[in-house]
């Protein structure tokens, strides 16, 4: 009798097993199958790729905007840190040139755009492997003219006073390229609005165009950029269209936030320069993400 109950008793628990083990294989099958079908259908819905930022999708760009009196944008983006920031220069910021000084416009209508990053990059600690890209007025005009209007406020880096006089308000307003940037260059010759406020409305200029067009620029910005690319003067190799091409796209699938300013400086209205203080240090700490602690310890040169 023992021995017969240990028999039916390892018999039924057998059979148990024969019979659940494929139900409850079946249901962990099926319900891993559902999620992955879940998350594949959120990715397809949402369009965010699959694939994850690397380490090169990155870039660092000062980019030129060619004239008697040029103006100066540094462009930052970094998929990793979901980061597009961009820092407008004054032209008459102070820059080593020679065996002396000379304000960056200076520096660039007289050795070009190579020059003035290497000078930049002695003054504000820029990374290795920053870029530089200068374009003339018109051909920036032809590059954005397919991306629409602009709509621009100027209140925030303009005085109510300095808008009236320009025979502007501090409205939101359309703007074609053309335009646009025949007003930002009437600032640059203004001599009664400070280097820091013209670098702000070209900020403010630069701004509105990722924040209203992010979406656009990953597929047209670059081979905008290579259809004339003949008439450019920049260090972009083919792969660095590429990274930028990546980078943009991962940029406008997370919607990354546009952090603009101009760099703050001292300005010396009878020597004509703008030069760097700790407010400019501080600012370009924070144009790459490097928080203050970090500054102090390690060079705001690797980002």
């Amino acid at each position: 009798m023992y021995s017969g109950g240990w028999k039916s008793f390892w018999t039924a628990l057998w059979t148990t097993l024969l019979v659940l083990t494929p139900l409850v294989g079946g249901t962990v099958l099926l319900g891993g199958y559902q999620a992955q079908q879940r998350v594949r259908a959120a990715e397809s819905q949402s369009g965010v790729p699959i694939a994850q930022p690397k380490a090169e999708d990155q870039m660092t760009l000062l980019v030129c905007v060619a004239g008697e009196k040029p103006g100066f944008v540094l462009v930052y983006l970094n998929a990793d840190q979901n980061s597009l920031n961009l820092l407008a220069l004054p032209g008459q910021l102070s820059v080593p040139f020679g065996e002396g000084e000379a304000t960056l416009q200076t520096c660039y209508n007289s050795a070009g755009p190579a020059r003035c990053l290497q000078a930049l990059t002695e003054v504000l600690e820029l990374p290795e492997g920053t870029r530089y890209l200068a374009i003339a007025p018109d051909t920036l005009s032809e590059i954005c003219e397919p991306f629409g209007s602009l709509r621009v406020s100027f209140s925030g880096a303009l005085t109510a006073q300095e808008l009236e006089t320009l025979g502007q308000s501090g409205a939101v307003q359309d703007w074609a390229p053309g335009p646009l940037h025949e007003f930002l260059a009437g600032l640059e010759e203004n001599e009664n609005i400070p280097p820091e406020r013209q670098a702000a409305a070209r900020a403010a200029v630069w701004d509105s165009f990722f924040r209203q067009k992010l979406e656009k620029l990953p597929a047209a910005l670059p081979d905008a950029l290579r259809s004339v690319s003949g008439s450019l003067l920049t260090d972009l190799t083919a792969g660095d269209y590429y990274i930028l091409a990546e980078t943009l796209e991962f940029l406008a699938n997370q919607s990354a936030p546009v952090e603009s300013s101009a760099l703050p400086g001292l300005w010396e209205a009878e020597s004509g320069y703008y030069t760097i203080d700790e407010r400019s240090r501080a600012a370009v700490q924070a144009f790459f993400n490097v928080s203050p602690s970090a500054g102090q310890s390690e060079s705001a040169s690797a980002p």
